[in-house]
């Protein structure tokens, strides 16, 4: 063999190993990109207090640039912080409150669009939220609302003047928000349904014990033929202030939350309508006692415009069973009135608040 082919054959071997080195080079080069750029997995608990909840994550998909040099240093994306929703909008004690983290910012019509398909199967209010991310603070979301979302708060009120929520109604809402987290790429963790369930028992129960609709009436004196006038009746409820709300008349503070409402009754039916020219055979008043800021201000206003009915038509103060009210009946309401109320605000839903005017609706 000569020399000229020795030396082919020789550069022949070295240009075959000087190609496999630089195709190693390169492999070695794209698997350092892909996971410089490929983001790792952030943990978000959503909920806490809950033992083994489950998780909806869909990842991030990775997008690669042109070309990233080796050397070029990746900064990990920040983790959003996470911000308080205020309590008296949704809060774990009640409402079951979800929150979901989305990868892009979903428009709330497309999410109140795929609420609208198991919307139906549930029969307690939800709360929709959706984090400003401007301002930092919450905001409630409308079906009509126009904006995007990267952070939603969604809750299910536990419990309402119906009852606590069944099992039916909390299995669908979970149900519905994993779908939601899987069509919008959304991070949620979801409670177990037990827990949440005799959580909501445990507040019916409260809510129960201290739910008092207070029911006073006016009525035509023992002995008297004469029906109660409402020519005289009207000039009394327009110096107190009350204002016509359908069938009834309402006393309302000075944010216009109602105090007590006034319906009258006639031989006929509710003379609500054209009062002037009627003649009553009876003056309901009645006090929501949850639902009032100040229940012994209100029981005692609510008293006191009884009281100048019954002056104006000639009429007697009864108990919720049409028996005369005594001053100490009277007296016992009002304490106890203060006493529920006194409960509520220990137990952190304050009477009249927002929390209890949702809770006893």
């Amino acid at each position: 063999m000569s020399e000229l082919q020795m030396a082919m054959i020789g550069f022949g071997v070295l240009l075959v190993a000087a190609v496999w080195g630089y195709n190693l080079w390169q492999a070695r080069k794209q698997r350092r990109i892909a996971q410089s750029v490929l983001p790792m997995a952030q943990p978000d608990v959503l909920m806490a207090g809950r033992s083994e909840p489950e998780i909806v994550a869909v990842p991030r998909e990775p997008t690669f640039g042109i070309e990233i040099e080796p050397q070029m240093e990746i900064q990990a994306e920040e983790p959003r912080q996470a911000v308080v929703v205020p309590a008296e909008w949704a809060d774990a004690r009640a409402d079951c409150l979800l929150r979901i983290e989305f990868v892009d910012a979903v428009p709330a019509s497309k999410l109140w669009a795929e609420h609208a398909v198991w919307s139906r199967l549930i029969d307690k209010p939800v709360q929709w939220l959706g984090l400003d991310e401007k301002s930092g603070r919450w905001r409630s979301l409308l079906p009509q609302d126009p904006g995007v979302v990267a952070q939603v708060a969604v809750a299910l009120q536990l419990v309402d003047r119906k009852g606590p929520v069944s099992d039916l109604t909390l299995a669908a809402f979970i149900d519905g928000i994993r779908q939601l987290a899987q069509r919008f790429s959304g991070l949620v963790e979801l409670p177990e349904p037990a827990p949440v369930l005799a959580a909501a028992r445990e507040l019916d129960a409260f809510c129960a014990a201290v739910d008092l609709q207070l029911a006073l009436h006016v009525l035509p004196r023992q002995g008297s033929l004469n029906e109660m006038s409402g020519a005289r009746l009207k000039p009394v409820i327009d110096a107190s202030g009350l204002k016509l709300e359908g069938e009834r008349f309402v006393a309302m503070d000075a944010d216009g939350a109602e105090i007590f409402a006034l319906t009258c009754q006639a031989a006929t039916g509710l003379a609500a309508a054209n009062i002037e020219a009627q003649d009553l055979t009876d003056l309901s008043l009645s006090l929501d006692v949850p639902r009032v800021a100040d229940g012994a201000a209100a029981f005692d206003r609510m008293i006191d415009f009884a009281r100048q009915c019954c002056a104006a038509v000639g009429g007697q103060l009864a108990d919720a069973n049409r028996n005369p009210l005594s001053d100490a009946t009277s007296i016992a309401l009002r304490a106890r009135i203060c006493e529920l109320q006194a409960q509520m605000a220990q137990t952190g839903i304050p009477a009249g608040g927002l929390r209890a005017l949702r809770l006893f609706s």
